[in-house]
């Protein structure tokens, strides 16, 4: 089976995360049809951020590591991992696209960090994968760190550029 195919399998855990990358890819959608008409202060930003992090990165982290663990044959993240990944990356997704165009600092801090803390369970997962591993594949077991390590420098990046972070 190849890689593709192993991202979009259909057990629960993997179908929640299309399925909730796949509604910020609709709410990005929707929110391009307004800018378009009527345009508003920051909306091509909100179309790519909502794309970008609600979709691309939710789906790469979700489903990635669900695929992950299957090509190495190790034990899958669990159910309650899951969830918890889950609510943290979508609450502070929406958290952070609200706060900002609303200009609330402490609300686009706090989106911050969820979306930190979701980070957080995903590299626990990672660890999972590589404990439990009985055909490692380093080079995807190492992307996968660096996808951490990127979306890690993002958020705060992001977060210092809507001038949220302490002390600013």
């Amino acid at each position: 089976m190849n890689d593709v195919a192993l991202v979009f399998e259909s057990p629960t855990a993997n179908r929640r995360f299309v399925i909730c990358a796949g509604a910020f890819v609709v709410a990005s959608a929707a929110v391009a049809v307004v800018q378009a008409t009527a345009p508003f202060a920051r909306g091509w930003w909100l179309v790519a951020y909502l794309i970008l992090v609600g979709g691309l990165s939710q789906l790469l982290l979700g489903s990635g590591l669900i695929a992950l663990a299957r090509r190495s044959a190790a034990r899958r993240p669990g159910a309650m991992a899951t969830r918890a990944e889950l609510l943290l990356w979508n609450t502070g997704t929406v958290t952070v696209a609200v706060a900002d165009l609303g200009e609330a600092r402490a609300g686009v801090l706090a989106g911050s960090v969820a979306l930190y803390a979701a980070l957080v369970l995903f590299a626990i997962g990672l660890r999972r994968v590589t404990i439990t591993a009985r055909r490692p594949s380093t080079r995807w077991l190492r992307g996968y760190a660096l996808l951490l390590i990127v979306l890690g420098g993002s958020v705060l990046i992001g977060t210092g550029l809507a001038g949220a972070l302490p002390g600013q």
